[in-house]
């Protein structure tokens, strides 16, 4: 399988996109054991997959385990993928639930950074789509897992998912199989306990519309 890196911003954004048909061909060819197209589908869409995965978990090696995981399921399961959907909510569901099963997994290890006023700078200064281009993992991973700590799970993973990746309320619900409104209400608090939390530790004040 292709080995999985590490990515940034701009990276991601030249990977997301394929024409349709071409996907749709891939796709296609990859449902019959056709390694070569499963290789370019892997190629394509691993920054992806490991974006999402590395910003739930907050670990680069977590993260790319379950990348690794995570095709391994599309190659055995994607006979079942139905052509009429759409295939980034197919994957974003697979990592989404692995990367629930490795936060459970870790949930009692000790090893989420305390929150520091560097922190707050560092995430006053970035925001939205600029985040990947501003800092490297290690920063990254010390930003999300400080702001999200006291965060549930489902909470943590629809701020990422809505606020980190720029994922659509339904998609979101499709993904975590939660209803549309379950998915309002846990980023509602997500966002809420988010704000608090830098305006104690950094004395910023964030308008509500800030975190959307």
């Amino acid at each position: 399988m292709t080995k999985v890196h590490s990515c940034r911003f701009k990276d991601i954004q030249k990977t997301i996109f394929m024409d349709q048909d071409k996907l749709l061909q891939i796709i296609k060819l990859s449902q019959n054991k056709d390694q070569k197209a499963f290789k370019k589908l892997v190629e394509h869409y691993q920054s992806y997959t490991f974006s999402l995965a590395f910003k739930l978990v907050c670990n680069e090696d977590d993260a790319k385990d379950i990348v690794q995981e995570c095709f391994i399921r599309v190659w055995h399961h994607l006979r079942k993928f139905d052509l009429k959907t759409k295939f980034t909510t197919w994957l974003y569901k697979i990592v989404f639930n692995l990367s629930l099963d490795k936060i459970k997994v870790n949930k009692r290890r000790n090893n989420v950074l305390s929150v520091s006023e560097n922190t707050a700078v560092l995430f006053e200064k970035l925001g939205g789509e600029n985040l990947e281009k501003e800092v490297m993992n290690k920063d990254l991973a010390q930003i999300i897992s400080s702001l999200a700590e006291e965060l549930t799970p489902k909470q943590k993973a629809v701020f990422v998912l809505r606020d980190l990746q720029g994922a659509e309320i339904d998609e979101i619900s499709e993904i975590t199989s939660m209803s549309k409104g379950t998915v309002k209400s846990n980023l509602y608090y997500a966002r809420l306990n988010i704000r608090e939390k830098l305006e104690k530790i950094g004395n910023i004040k964030i308008k509500q519309h800030e975190l959307r």
